[in-house]
């Protein structure tokens, strides 16, 4: 038992040691309720399409049963006596009178009776399809692409799941680093104040400008709250999502990619060769298809074998036989169903789903473009905010010491560290937006795990 839950704890991602994105992937897909029924639906659809494989095999049968009844017989024989006896003479050395009177009282003979046929019955009877109008073709290749359409259906959650597992778990990074920033500009601030203090002391500033840079200070207080609780609910919706009851340090940091990102063309050929979405509807435009085969089905003849034993011979009647096999053909007249809506209906079907395709392309198509755009413009945007960071970092830097100096006041100084802090926060959100839209166009395309290669690449750039 040890050594099992020793194996159990080792094949789930611990969640005392730092956690990846792939980790946290791995712990979603097994835990999510609805991966769970959509691999309920799969495991159904597989089963559904493994039985019907032997609807052209035999189908054998045994039928026991226990029969009450009687049966009136009533025979009418004429024996061609009477014609012997009008020749009138011996015959085969038999005197012509025992003849006559021999036709008089047997020339007709009534048998009338009734028989008991109660008793037990048991036989066994196969039957064997063997041409069907392709209809169990038909019924086969349906279900084999209803399993395929299970499958789709399930990457199209798991690619759903996961973009929304990487809004949630880099919004917990963006919002841990966020509110390390304001932690860490709090610590500046209090810095701040205690200097302000001693040049006050010193004589070296008046106290309006010691009471602005306590203002300042409490600003910073009151931002470094409100990021921890963002932190605090963007911490709860991760664990939430993944079923635990608390966070490890997440390993995967915010990142941004700085070579090759494909083509446009390039995306969109490759969601139309991957995209679960285009795959479900090729399953059901196929399923569509074989609706039509069904149809018309029913205007073609079937023909089958069948054979049949009785095992009980004792209460057989005369007309019962022993054993019988033999060759069938069924061949549809008039069906109380017309058969001509139903095909008809069925090519409706194969309409509806070429539409319904062609506007999941379109609806993909669409998808994949707005995602690379936003991954495009988020890079440019991470790129632009790195001057503005510059700029603001060397604008504090000249303020302080312009301060220390008693060449500017605190409210320059206040002024320049938050136009620095709202630049790194700019850069770090910018950062935040390229990881979701990069998630967002490998789910849009079905490529979600190349997203997770992706972070092993050379040309990612961390950003803390």
């Amino acid at each position: 038992m040890a050594a099992l839950a020793a194996g159990a704890s080792s094949a789930a991602p611990s969640t005392t040691a730092p956690m990846g994105f792939g980790d946290a992937r791995v712990l979603l897909h097994e835990r999510a309720d609805i991966m769970a029924a959509d691999r309920a639906e799969i495991a159904r659809a597989e089963s559904e399409a493994e039985a019907a494989k032997s609807l052209s095999g035999p189908k054998v049968e045994m039928d026991v049963k226990q029969v009450w009844g009687t049966k009136t017989v009533d025979l009418g024989i004429d024996t061609g006596l009477g014609q012997l006896s009008g020749l009138g003479g011996p015959i085969g050395g038999v005197p012509g009178q025992i003849i006559s009177d021999l036709a008089q009282k047997y020339n007709h003979i009534d048998i009338h009776f009734k028989e008991d046929i109660g008793g037990p019955r048991a036989a066994v009877t196969a039957t064997l399809p063997i041409y069907t109008g392709g209809l169990i073709t038909a019924q086969q290749n349906a279900l084999n692409h209803k399993v395929s359409e299970t499958r789709a259906d399930r990457d199209m959650r798991e690619n759903t799941l996961d973009a929304e597992l990487a809004a949630r778990y880099w919004g917990v990074q963006l919002a841990r680093s966020v509110a390390a920033l304001h932690r860490s500009v709090l610590e500046d601030q209090n810095e701040e104040l205690r200097r302000a203090k001693r040049f006050e002391q010193k004589g070296l500033i008046a106290k309006v400008e010691r009471l602005a840079v306590e203002v300042a200070r409490d600003n910073a207080k009151r931002t470094l709250v409100s990021a921890e609780s963002d932190v605090g609910v963007a911490e709860a919706e991760l664990m939430r999502q993944l079923r635990e009851t608390s966070l490890p340090e997440l390993s995967s940091p915010l990142f941004v990619l700085t070579g090759d990102l494909g083509t446009l063309d390039q995306w969109q050929n490759r969601a139309d060769t991957q995209s679960p979405a285009i795959r479900k509807m090729n399953a059901l435009r196929a399923q569509a298809g074989e609706g039509i085969s069904a149809a018309e089905a029913s205007f073609k003849p079937k023909v089958y074998a069948f054979g049949t034993k009785n095992l009980i011979k004792h209460y057989l009647t005369l007309p019962e036989p022993d054993w019988m096999a033999g060759v069938g053909v069924t061949f549809t007249l008039w069906d109380n169903h017309d058969r001509f809506d139903k095909l008809n209906a069925a090519r409706s079907v194969v309409t509806k789903a070429e539409a319904a395709r062609s506007e999941a392309k379109n609806q993909v198509a669409t998808a994949v473009e707005v995602a690379f755009l936003r991954v495009m413009q988020a890079r440019e945007e991470f790129e632009l905010t790195g001057s503005t960071v510059e700029l603001a970092r060397e604008n504090l830097r000249l303020r302080e010491a312009s301060f220390a100096e008693g060449l500017s006041n605190a409210v320059d100084v206040d002024t320049a560290r938050t136009k620095l802090t709202g630049a790194e926060v700019a850069r770090r959100a910018a950062a935040y937006k390229f990881v979701v839209s990069w998630a967002l166009l490998h789910a849009s395309a079905g490529a979600m795990p190349d997203f997770v290669n992706s972070l092993t690449r050379s040309d990612l750039v961390v950003v803390k």
